[in-house]
């Protein structure tokens, strides 16, 4: 009997351990796994009509047209590709530099680094909003500020030259804080008797950095950078609102960017969903290609000891 209530116990369990287990896989089956086929199956038709069940397959028209005939796709990876790398390398750059900075023995540490943290944690709607507002062309406090100084007025997101850096910038500016603090921890682990023998030895503090503080954080530095550019390479909100029609000839359009007006601004009953499923994939697989890169190359920099 004893034995029998075990069973029966050890039963129950593993059917609420699998369930309990099987809810996120059940969620991403639903609303990740399905619509990824969808969007796959899709990429090869062409919709007739607002109905799904009425498409029309076409091979591989949809992939062919990408590059043959639409300029503007070919131009939003390029401008992708510079967005993403120029992101990447000034916030890590950036992110590492004030890190080291803040990991000394400095007043009012914490209050510095949750100041610099605070911008990752706000919307993106929001901030976005905000510095379109500072670089209004009209009523934008910078230019205020610059024809304070007799310089004449700039149209910041207007302007094919400066358009792109702007948004650069902000993206750096919002997401510095996230690269801070695991910079901040990964400094904080590191064995402080291999900067005072380095020191014995007669290093200075540019060669400590090169030399020791950049291989022992290069762990770190591969993550940061493997995320940032997975997420700088599917960036939409912060362009979408700050250039909404993808900035002057286009030199804010981005691979997402290009994806949204097909679908939803542009002939969805002729290309629609169907071109826009062929754009996903092609990005889809962009950063696959530059993540397995970044591991491949990452065993040639990146120091666990």
């Amino acid at each position: 009997m004893t034995g029998s209530v075990k069973l029966t116990r050890k039963f129950k369990d593993n059917v609420w351990g699998w369930l309990f287990a099987c809810s996120p896989l059940i969620g991403f089956a639903l609303f990740g796994m399905v619509p990824l086929v969808f969007s796959f199956i899709l990429s090869f038709g062409k919709l007739q009509s607002f109905d799904l069940a009425d498409i029309k397959f076409i091979g591989f028209e949809n992939y062919i047209r990408l590059f043959t005939e639409d300029d503007k796709f070919v131009k939003s990876i390029g401008n992708t590709f510079i967005y993403a790398f120029l992101v990447v390398a000034l916030s890590l750059a950036v992110s590492l530099l004030l890190a080291v900075q803040l990991n000394k023995k400095i007043a009012c540490k914490k209050l510095f680094r949750l100041i610099l943290f605070i911008p990752f944690v706000c919307s993106v709607v929001a901030t976005s909003t905000m510095w379109k507002w500072v670089f209004d062309y009209n009523y934008g406090i910078l230019n205020d500020v610059v024809t304070f100084f007799g310089i004449k007025r700039q149209n910041w997101l207007g302007n094919v030259e400066t358009a792109m850096p702007v948004i650069v910038f902000i993206s750096v500016w919002s997401g510095a804080g996230y690269n801070i603090i695991l910079y901040s921890a990964a400094l904080s682990a590191v064995n402080k008797s291999v900067y005072e023998a380095a020191m014995l030895d007669g290093a200075g503090s540019i060669r400590i950095f090169f030399k020791i503080t950049l291989p022992l954080v290069s762990p770190t530095t591969f993550f940061l950078a493997v995320t940032g550019l997975i997420g700088a390479l599917q960036s939409f909100a912060n362009f979408q609102i700050m250039t909404p029609t993808g900035g002057p000839e286009d030199s804010t359009l981005t691979m997402v960017f290009r994806v949204y007006q097909v679908a939803f601004q542009e002939d969805a009953r002729t290309y629609g969903m169907g071109y826009a499923a062929a754009m996903s994939w092609i990005e889809g697989f962009i950063i696959m290609v530059f993540t397995a890169i970044n591991f491949a190359i990452s065993k040639r920099w990146v120091h666990y000891d």
